[in-house]
């Protein structure tokens, strides 16, 4: 595979050097096209992605972080402060569940509480029995794991 992929890359490379002139354009019967430097292409992808990696950020929980809610369900505080999110951002949370077991009983997954720019806070219950939730979350290794983005229509300055 990787042979492969060093072929297609010394391909894409030779092409460039054999179709660009000296000026940097290509000439064709219709109009000359800007030739771009295959280096160009991949640093503006690589600013690209570093750019959308300072909006997103993912995490998980321990099983260890579920506490006990009101002998109704289970709670997680989330703290999302290594996100690197302002005050002024407003972030959108995006949750699920992975588990050893029962996991697919849990309801409230998707409620996110709580909510502020460096945390938020997720309630559930299992339907197997309210009253053992915080047994399942913690004995079948309940982990809530997340995306958290932010919002740039609503951001701040």
């Amino acid at each position: 595979m990787k042979t492969g992929i060093i072929a297609t890359i010394v391909t894409f490379f030779s092409f460039f050097a054999t179709c660009c002139s000296a000026d940097g354009h290509i000439s064709t019967t219709t109009s000359p096209l800007t030739c771009v430097s295959p280096i160009d292409l991949l640093t503006a992808r690589v600013d690209a992605l570093e750019e959308h990696s300072k909006k997103t950020c993912i995490g998980s929980t321990s099983s260890a972080d579920w506490v006990d809610f009101k002998g109704q369900g289970a709670s997680v505080a989330i703290d999302t402060a290594h996100c690197g999110f302002a005050a002024t951002d407003k972030v959108l949370y995006f949750t699920s569940i992975r588990g050893d077991s029962h996991h697919w009983t849990a309801q409230g997954v998707a409620g996110i509480y709580e909510q502020t720019y460096n945390s938020f806070t997720v309630y559930v219950y299992s339907t197997q029995g309210i009253h053992d939730s915080l047994y399942y979350a913690t004995h079948f290794n309940w982990e809530i794991q997340y995306i958290a983005m932010i919002d740039d229509s609503m951001s701040g300055p």
